[in-house]
Parts: C-alpha cells; structure tokens; sequence
C-alpha cells in the first residue's frame, strides 16, 4: 500500500475517533472517558464491565459506540483486503509519486496532532459539544445518572439534565433530588463549574450535577 493512501487512511480514523469522543461527551460523559470509549470502540479492546453497562444503557451512546464499532471493522476489514490483494496480485505503482504529493497527504494528520497538542481540538470540542446538549437528539431524555463513587450506603453520582427532565428550569431546592434528599455538590455548565451551589440556584438544561447521597434515594430520583 502506498504511504499517501496509509496517511489519508490515518486522517479519517483521527478524525472519526474525535468526533466519536465529542458525540460520547455530548451525552453527558467526561472527556477523558468518552476518549478512552470512543477508541475502545472503533479498535474493538479495552472495554469492561461497567464501562460498557454505561454505554449499552444509554440509546444515545449504545447508537455512537455502535457507529464507531461498525466504522472501526470496515476499516479493518478493507485495510485487510487490499493488503491481501497487493501479496497475492503483486500490484506495484507505475512510477513513485512526486514527494510533494507524499508531504501533502501527511498535513492533515500532522494538522490534527498538532491541534491537539495546542488544545485547539479541546476548545473547539467543547464548542460542539455544548452546541449538541441543547439538541433534542442528544438531551430530550430525562435525567441520566452515572455512579462516580460508592462507599457503603452513600454515592457519588453525576447527572445529565435533558431539556424533558423534570429538574430543569426548577430551583435547586424545588427539584427531585432535593426531596430525597440529594445534596448538590457542583453544577458543570458549559466550561464554568459552579461549587456547591445555593438553593435558588435554577437547574438548566445541559447542566451536569455532581451529587452525593444515599444509593437507594439516588436511584428513585432517576425513576
């Protein structure tokens, strides 16, 4: 195969994987983990136990995890195909290709690295993301909670607010969690993190809850 076409190739797996992280994070995921989700499932590895329950429990991410998988085998599956012909074909190119042609198909993975690295790609993923949560496709649902610690009878546990739930719109005070007695640790909206936030604080739609109490009224505030 030749080096231009394993480059253009490398571009759009760099690119799918991106955009699959922006898409995991726009359902309420942390960054780092929708990284880490969106590349364990376009390479098919490093899935476990619970991290693939708060995939296949949630339609929105069980569609994007299944997009990634399916994108991520066909990629395999033609790269195999094409190396299979040229062993057994023997197919060589006719001449070598002028080197400006082999610079010109590196750029775009160069650039992306390179955006990466300046944090260009964070911003501009945040942006994207952002722009998606206030989408009905991505936050019509109610809330959605993730469990970040557990000891004991007590929790940890984050909450996406859909623009359907029930919290949004409503005083802190005023909402579900608070009648279970729910206390809210931090409010995560948009690239500002509000710290223990007061009862007249609004809830609004897109707005992450980091909350802590006991397991049993956690999972009756979802239901």
């Amino acid at each position: 195969m030749q080096p231009e076409l394993m480059l253009i190739v490398l571009t759009l797996w760099l690119f799918v994987l991106w955009f699959g992280s922006v898409a995991l994070e726009a359902t309420g995921m942390e960054r780092k983990r929708a990284r880490f989700q969106a590349l364990s499932a376009l390479t098919g590895t490093g899935f476990t136990t619970r991290e693939a329950e708060d995939i296949v429990g949630h339609p929105r991410r069980r569609l994007i995890a299944s997009w990634l998988i399916f994108l991520g085998s066909v990629g395999i599956i033609l790269f195999l195909l094409i190396l299979l012909v040229i062993i057994l074909v023997g197919i060589k190119p006719s001449k070598p290709l002028p080197p400006g042609i082999t610079i010109l198909s590196a750029l775009p993975a160069v650039a992306l690295l390179v955006l990466f690295w300046l944090g260009v790609l964070d911003k501009l993923g945040t942006a994207i993301a952002n722009r998606l949560k206030r989408s009905a496709y991505f936050t019509a649902e109610l809330s959605i909670k993730e469990t970040v610690h557990q000891a004991g009878d007590y929790s940890v546990a984050r909450f996406t607010i859909g623009r359907k739930a029930p919290e949004a719109g409503c005083k802190i005070g005023d909402t579900s969690l608070a009648e279970h007695g729910i206390n809210i640790l931090a409010i995560e909206r948009g690239d500002r993190t509000l710290a223990f936030p007061e009862a007249g604080e609004v809830v609004q739609a897109g707005d992450h809850l980091l909350c802590y109490g006991k397991t049993e009224e956690i999972g009756k505030a979802i239901k």
